[in-house]
């Protein structure tokens, strides 16, 4: 957009010819599972959340929100914000901007891919309320540098996040349940990531988008750190049921 024609159109060009070429990539590649009947019906899309997974998975909705909501307000409203809070008018750094969260995201999913998912759960929402709230302090304070600063300690708690949240449904179901349940994380997480952009965008327009980012950002930390009252919960629930039977 900063340096090429057409800047409106070439994106999705670009977009477009990365697709056709993803398409020719996965069309060559050889199959790995063993075909059957019932490839239509396959794709007929089904939720689920069996009830004996609602207390492994219920403590997770509040950090797959977060994350993805974080996600849907850097996508949406983190280039104006670093445009007309900041003061940095280039395209290019709005594109900096995005890549500061999801470029350290997916250096955090790489780097801890081999952590298991109960172990990322708690750190990771409270750093991502950690580095949502030092985000929300350098706009505040006009500070470019710690707003930056923040972005990456958020990004990096969303990949591992991600990991944990996802990683705690492929735990816990069983495989023929995955795919039920799996289709019920995509379900969270992309109206976790929709619905609070859309809202954010309605904000702007009433409140004004410095106050608009700030509400944003305060609402993304308290469900994360909401993630940290459940997980203590679960932890005294799981040891009175130990103990109970030695009372």
């Amino acid at each position: 957009m900063e340096f090429g024609p057409a800047p409106t159109r070439l994106v999705y060009a670009l977009l477009f010819g990365g697709m056709v070429l993803a398409a020719v990539a996965v069309a060559v590649l050889p199959e790995t599972s063993p075909r059957r009947p019932g490839a239509v019906a396959s794709l007929r899309p089904r939720v689920a959340m069996p009830a004996h997974l609602r207390a492994d998975i219920l403590p997770v909705v509040p950090a797959m929100i977060a994350g993805w909501a974080l996600a849907g307000m850097y996508l949406s409203l983190g280039p104006s914000v670093a445009a007309k809070l900041l003061g940095l008018h280039s395209h290019l750094v709005g594109g900096v901007v995005v890549t500061l969260l999801t470029g350290t995201g997916a250096l955090a999913v790489f780097l801890l891919r081999s952590r298991s998912a109960s172990s990322l759960l708690t750190p990771s929402s409270a750093l991502l309320g950690l580095g949502t709230l030092i985000s929300l302090a350098g706009i505040a304070e006009d500070l470019t540098w710690l707003a930056a600063v923040g972005t990456v300690v958020a990004g990096l708690a969303l990949g591992a996040s991600v990991l944990a949240t996802f990683g705690t449904f492929a735990r816990v179901a069983e495989p023929h349940e995955r795919s039920a349940v799996f289709a019920l994380a995509n379900v969270i997480a992309y109206l976790g990531n929709s619905v609070p952009a859309v809202l954010g965008g309605i904000a702007v327009t009433t409140l004004g988008l410095r106050t608009a980012a700030e509400s944003y950002a305060l609402a993304i930390a308290m469900i994360a750190f909401s993630v940290l009252v459940l997980r203590l919960n679960r932890v005294r629930a799981r040891r009175r049921d130990v103990m109970a039977p030695c009372g």
